[in-house]
């Protein structure tokens, strides 16, 4: 798996479909969005930093998902992400 590194990100919302995340640049000019369902956020993983969320997404990204220019966040990678926040406050 290749590893892509992101070197700005900037914060956005997709309100007709429910999505909130982030458009990344990416270290070699490509640009992609990276996004998580806004219902998840709210419901079950309220207070999860989205910004790492968005930057493992698109750094562990497949090539074709890059080259569609949208990545969307697994439920897997919220559920890592909560977890690493979890064992850090303890």
């Amino acid at each position: 798996m290749t590893k892509h590194k992101v070197v700005d990100m900037e914060r956005k919302k997709d309100r007709a479909r429910r999505y909130t995340g982030y458009h990344c640049k990416l270290s070699d000019g490509r640009q992609v969005n990276a996004w998580v369902s806004s219902d998840e956020l709210d419901l079950e993983f309220h207070g999860v930093d989205l910004k790492t969320v968005c930057k493992l997404a698109v750094e562990r990204a497949a090539e074709s998902a890059l080259a569609s220019g949208e990545v969307i966040a697994s439920r897997a990678l919220l559920v890592e992400v909560e977890q690493r926040e979890e064992s850090g406050r303890r």
